[in-house]
């Protein structure tokens, strides 16, 4: 592998890495996993949505996803309900409490939060904008889609 190749891999897996170290405080500080709270946060952002397209949507496994979300039903997190488009499927939507749990992470003690705004300040507009394009660019190389 080449140098550039083999840095830009050890780049993405340092993001990630401080990523998920925020992301595992602020779900700790509240009781709940990491998981829990990216699958919290993810249908905040993408109402009625099936178990299948948020593992798909997480690039996780139908299976790992629905017993988290068996967790969260039991915790009174997540609702299922069944889809208005089609009576045998079911879709997922926070509770109320799943609301107030995704607002008492994400509240002005969450470092990610804090560290997130502090990207989106200290880059400009453009450069976001680039940095975003290249990462779907390197996806779509990555996963043989081009």
């Amino acid at each position: 592998m080449e140098a550039f190749g083999r840095e830009m891999m050890y780049s993405v897996f340092r993001i990630r890495k401080a990523l998920y170290t925020l992301i595992r405080e602020d779900a700790t500080r509240v009781g709940i996993t990491e998981l829990q709270l990216i699958i919290l946060y993810t249908l905040s952002k993408k109402e009625n949505i099936r178990l299948n397209d948020l593992a798909e949507k997480l690039n996780m496994s139908n299976s790992t996803i629905s017993g988290t979300i068996e967790r969260l039903v039991s915790a009174g997190l997540v609702i299922r309900k069944p889809s208005k488009e089609d009576r045998r499927a079911v879709t997922l939507h926070l509770s109320e409490k799943g609301k107030e749990k995704l607002q008492e992470a994400f509240n002005d003690e969450s470092l990610l939060i804090q560290r997130l705004q502090k990207v989106e300040t200290t880059l400009a507009k453009e450069e976001m904008e680039i940095l975003l394009s290249l990462q779907q660019k390197v996806k779509t190389i990555l996963l043989g889609e081009e």
